[in-house]
């Protein structure tokens, strides 16, 4: 009972912000009938190709990807119909015929690989996730991609947002990012800085016509103001709701409230360089042996969320009951400590005299971040391990990791977010990955999500993504904490949303207003 006090301790701080930091500049009543305003939790920036950002011209159907993923996260045709592999490091797609950018130009074979072009120049990411060699135009619907590498992920990795084809209008005379023009159901029209985004139905769009006229995306950051805005009749639409205010809409008849398991993992990144304690991989499985994930969902989430004891959800085509999960054993993890050379005084762990402290640092725009941080540090307090908190803006977090300056690293991730653990596995813990900053090398683990990028989907790639994983659960190099529930809210007029599992995805051209 005293732990679970402490949890709502923790959560209720954590909630008394300032409510009303974004003011609500228009009108909602008088944006017409046919008009879906969205409080959005990031600002939509669709001036940007930044690679966050750009996931918003994917998720509101500005523009498309060539490969798409369905609602079981399975590959289905977007803008190209069929793909088929020829050699290990080629590629042939069959495009759509007839299909049109907003601006009237035709899509076809020439257009996709200028636009796939564009965005490597532009974006390293991109290199780094396609890993394309060459492309070429075969005919107008043919198009062939050479790969630098056997690369079996890239149907997948085209359906990442990153990836969006852009006419050549998006683009001015030097090749830079003017505005994105694209093939989707939905073609930009306005940006307000830190206001909105507004988009309108493309009446010339390739796909089953839209039945709202006009989306309005409204940046209000503030998560106790954006479920306001709904409440107070200003929006129609909220995502990313904090536990306590889905609880008190679903009491509610006004409002729909939408729960799903989604593409999304809290977990806390271990900084295993040598400055730090965790440099010991006894310490990296200790810590993992005595936080309740359990506890943490039930306390500070009232269960919107799932326990986390490994990387890979359950539902995730690619985890295995065959990889070992972590569990809660206070007793394992002393027996850990005590190997590493630490003892337990007075109920706090010390080595040499000093108490081992972890400088955690996370960023406070997600809704659940701060209450998931400050629970993780609350059961580690209540197991005699000390922790120091700093919050901070994304930009300013990923400073401090860069820098070293941190043992462990609150963040979220989108495991099932292109359906294949390759972008996953690869780019966040691969030794020359670059993101990986936590300073953590693995020969075994490089080696064997190497060998998995070539491998086609069968039980040879199975058995190797599975020996990947189980590394990560020995090794440690992180501590996985909640598996996301995506959580969205609308008013009663609302009908015909379903939540996408990839998380960026709203599929608003099935929605309409009663």
């Amino acid at each position: 009972m005293k732990l679970r006090s402490l949890f709502k301790g923790v959560a209720t701080a954590l909630l008394a912000v300032a409510a009303l930091a974004t003011p609500l500049s228009a009108s909602h009543a008088d944006e017409g009938d046919n008009t879906l305003t969205v409080a959005t939790m990031w600002e939509a920036l669709p001036l940007s190709m930044k690679p966050r950002r750009s996931r918003f011209f994917n998720e509101s159907e500005i523009l498309d990807t060539l490969v798409k993923l369905d609602f079981d996260m399975k590959l289905i045709p977007g803008l190209a119909t069929s793909w088929k592999r020829e050699t290990p490091t080629s590629w042939h797609f069959t495009l759509r015929e007839g299909v049109k950018f907003h601006d009237g130009t035709a899509f076809n074979a020439a257009a996709a690989k200028y636009s796939l072009e564009r965005v490597i120049a532009l974006l390293p990411y991109a290199s780094d996730l396609l890993n394309i060699k060459d492309i070429k135009a075969v005919s107008d619907t043919e198009l062939a991609i050479e790969t630098n590498a056997p690369f079996a992920a890239l149907p997948n990795q085209l359906t990442d947002a990153i990836t969006v084809i852009y006419a050549r209008a998006s683009f001015d005379e030097k090749g830079a990012f003017v505005k994105p023009v694209g093939t989707g159901p939905w073609k930009f029209v306005d940006y307000k800085k830190q206001d909105r985004t507004v988009v309108e139905r493309f009446d010339g769009y390739w796909g089953d016509a839209p039945a709202l006229d006009k989306i309005i995306y409204r940046y209000i950051p503030d998560h106790n103001a954006r479920a306001l805005a709904l409440e107070t009749g200003e929006v129609d639409f909220v995502v990313h709701l904090l536990p306590s205010d889905v609880q008190r809409m679903e009491a509610d008849k006004n409002f729909k409230v939408y729960k799903a398991p989604s593409a999304g993992l809290y977990y806390g990144a271990f900084n295993a360089g040598e400055m730090s304690p965790l440099n010991d991989s006894k310490v990296r499985q200790a810590l993992n042996l005595l936080v309740d994930r359990d506890l943490l969902v039930k306390g500070a989430l009232d269960n919107i969320g799932k326990p986390a004891w490994k990387f890979f959800p359950d539902a995730f085509p690619w985890s295995s009951d065959k990889v070992s999960s972590y569990r809660f054993d206070p007793e394992a993890a002393a027996t850990l400590l005590t190997e590493a050379g630490y003892d337990k005084v007075d109920g706090v762990w010390s080595k040499n005299g000093m108490p081992l402290e972890l400088r955690i640092v996370s960023y406070s725009s997600r809704a659940e971040m701060s209450v998931i941080t400050e629970t993780m540090a609350a059961l580690l307090a209540q197991n005699g391990i000390k922790s120091k908190i700093e919050m901070f803006t994304w930009a300013g977090m990923l400073d401090k990791v860069k820098q070293g300056a941190y043992d462990v690293s609150v963040v979220f991730w989108t495991p099932e977010m292109t359906g294949h653990p390759d972008l996953h596995l690869k780019s966040q813990f691969h030794s020359k990955a670059g993101l990986n900053y936590q300073n953590w090398a693995n020969p075994e683990f490089d080696a064997l999500v190497d060998k998995g990028r070539g491998l086609d989907v069968g039980p040879e790639a199975k058995d190797v993504y599975i020996k990947a994983q189980q590394i990560l659960q020995d090794d440690a190099p992180i501590i996985p904490l909640v598996h996301k529930i995506y959580v969205a809210a609308s008013n009663n007029r609302i009908e015909g949303y379903k939540v996408h599992p990839s998380g960026f995805f709203y599929n608003f051209k099935a929605v309409s207003k009663k």
